[in-house]
């Protein structure tokens, strides 16, 4: 009777110790300058803070996947790439004065998205507008008037 207390002490024991331990999550994405293969870049684990353009994005990846998951249909199987983040400002249209509306971080991504047969499109550019951690808009292209590029 003694052995088979003890082998169901050691076993919830084992059942217990085990199941503290976390499983990983891996990171999804295709970058340039981003996630690939699920590898970060030790540039993405710096935080910067500037005065001017608030705190650099730091999960812009997971970000941005979760923000077009409701823009763009079958988002989950789209294929992404991704710039490094730059600070940005866009500015008001000369007809509201043509101060300053936004500045911020920018990350240009290419999104590739797939047809219902499984083949993929041209990739769409986007410019995805960041203010810390939090999307504020994307804008198709690379290029838009209103938005000027500090960092090159």
């Amino acid at each position: 009777m003694k052995k088979i207390l003890n082998i169901i002490t050691i076993s919830s024991l084992i059942v217990l110790i085990t199941a503290c331990v976390p499983v990983p999550k891996p990171n999804i994405g295709i970058g340039i300058g981003g996630a690939v293969d699920g590898h970060h870049d030790s540039i993405q684990n710096e935080s910067i803070i500037d005065k001017k353009y608030g705190a650099k994005p730091i999960n812009y990846i997971n970000s941005i996947q979760k923000y077009f998951a409701t823009k763009i249909a079958r988002a989950n199987l789209s294929k992404y790439k991704y710039g490094k983040p730059k600070r940005a400002y866009k500015r008001k249209g000369f007809a509201y004065g043509g101060d300053i509306a936004w500045r911020g971080w920018l990350v240009e991504t290419s999104i590739a998205t797939p047809t219902r047969t499984g083949r993929l499109l041209t990739p769409k550019p986007y410019m995805v507008l960041f203010s810390g951690e939090q999307i504020v808009e994307h804008i198709l292209g690379y290029n838009h008037k209103l938005i000027t590029k500090v960092d090159k």
